[in-house]
């Protein structure tokens, strides 16, 4: 039996558009900032494994349960057959079509309940894939929200006027963040008894 690698996986959207921020203005006067958001969006998937390494890869397209199978592929095919996957409940990570591909039945005990925590990979097979999903209301569990409050930081002071300047500017970005120690996120006491 080999060991697993485990993979904290999350999403973070930005859009095209003007970054407010707090300002001074003289005493008496009425400032406006004339503000737009464009319906052009990147949307980043992002994984960081237990051994602190990380994979990135974006899209302008709304995610789907497609794209949530996919990024399952790439993250093993980057980190190895082996893997525990933490997810969120997004639509597009908690539904049929994905654990389906993760156990390779469409309804079993663990999948037609609408309460999923987990779906198994089948042991029997080549692949040897769990995903765990996250509670619900709970994002704070999850290391890689940690990431997007970095990245969110790094934008903070730059004004995004087309996608072409947003996929440069996540492509500058991304490095400036640091990926956490999952399992001070995973392992915590978070005070609830």
């Amino acid at each position: 039996m080999t060991e697993k690698t485990v993979v904290v996986v999350d999403q973070f959207t930005k859009r095209v558009g003007t970054v407010q921020r707090r300002g001074w203005y003289p005493i008496g006067s009425n400032p406006t900032i004339e503000t737009s958001n464009s319906w052009d969006k990147v949307t980043v998937l992002g994984a960081v494994t237990d051994d602190g390494d990380s994979f990135y890869c974006w899209t302008e397209e709304n995610l789907t349960s497609q794209q949530g199978i996919w990024l399952l592929g790439a993250l093993q095919e980057r980190f190895g057959e082996e893997l525990v996957v933490f997810l969120d409940r997004a639509g597009y990570f908690y539904n049929r079509d994905l654990w389906e591909h993760v156990s390779g039945e469409r309804a079993t005990d663990t999948v037609g309940d609408s309460s999923v925590a987990c779906v198994h990979g089948d042991d029997e097979g080549e692949e040897h894939l769990d995903v765990w999903y996250f509670p619900p209301k709970l994002p704070e569990l999850n290391p890689v929200e940690g990431c997007w409050d970095r990245l969110n930081e790094w934008f903070k002071h730059r004004l995004i006027p087309d996608l072409t300047t947003l996929k440069q500017q996540i492509q500058r970005g991304l490095p400036t963040v640091d990926e956490p120690n999952i399992w001070n996120y995973l392992c915590r006491d978070n005070g609830k008894d």
